[in-house]
């Protein structure tokens, strides 16, 4: 083999500094990519509305039913009161 046989074999093969910049370009559209979707999941408007609302339908629930359960309680409280004070 001669030193012109040998200097086509070795352009033939990518050089390490081409291996190199391929694999961080790949690395760099995969960081990019990665990023954009992350960008698109962390968009939670309507998300939030919507956690808002449960929140809030939770908190009536609650509140109606311990009106609810308390009803009598706070009946008899209010008749007690009333009895006491003159007038009533």
């Amino acid at each position: 083999m001669t030193w012109l046989d040998n200097r086509s074999q070795s352009a033939a093969r990518p050089r390490p500094d081409r291996k190199v910049t391929r694999v961080l370009r790949l690395v760099t559209a995969w960081q990019v990519s990665a990023s954009e979707a992350l960008i698109g999941l962390r968009r939670e408007e309507g998300q939030t509305m919507a956690e808002y609302g449960v929140v809030l339908a939770v908190i009536v629930l609650t509140v109606v039913v311990a009106i609810t359960a308390l009803s009598t309680s706070i009946r008899g409280a209010i008749s007690g009161i009333a009895n006491i004070l003159p007038g009533g």
